[in-house]
């Protein structure tokens, strides 16, 4: 009996050892930068595509960002393409499970990465088909694949 004990003390004390000291508690991290170099600045919220690219929606720029683990892209409102996300107001971004990605605020942004284009969605009055509201706080998809705005 007193063998088993010091057996199983024994290989207890040689994982306890061999795992202790193969860990390595320095985490390092790397600033992410937008293009010109600062910070990106107030981000409200973050998802991922099932292609890996993690999306980001910034307030303090009003725009949001790809971030493809080496270089940051940006998407922007641009008055001069109806093609561009269309909101100044960047509550929430999720991607769904095709690669689209929505965008939330002052609206509703479906932006397509194959095709480049932004797609607008607002409330219009008498249209029981639009949006009920202009603000848009989160976005989630159910198990029947509809969208929850």
């Amino acid at each position: 009996m007193k063998v088993r004990i010091t057996i199983i003390a024994s290989i207890l004390f040689h994982l306890l050892v061999h795992y202790g000291i193969a860990q390595n508690n320095d985490l390092k991290f790397n600033l992410v930068e937008g293009n010109n170099g600062k910070p990106l600045g107030k981000i409200n919220a973050i998802t991922q595509d099932p292609h890996g690219y993690m999306w980001f929606a910034g307030s303090g720029e009003k725009c949001i960002y790809r971030y493809d683990g080496n270089r940051v892209t940006t998407f922007r409102h641009d008055d001069a393409n109806p093609n561009s996300l269309g909101l100044t107001v960047l509550e929430t971004i999720y991607s769904d499970n095709t690669g689209k990605i929505w965008i939330g605020g002052d609206g509703l942004d479906e932006y397509n990465p194959a095709t480049g284009i932004f797609k607008h969605y607002k409330n219009v009055k008498n249209d029981p088909g639009s949006m009920n509201g202009n603000y848009v706080y989160s976005i989630l998809k159910d198990h029947r694949g509809r969208l929850w705005v």
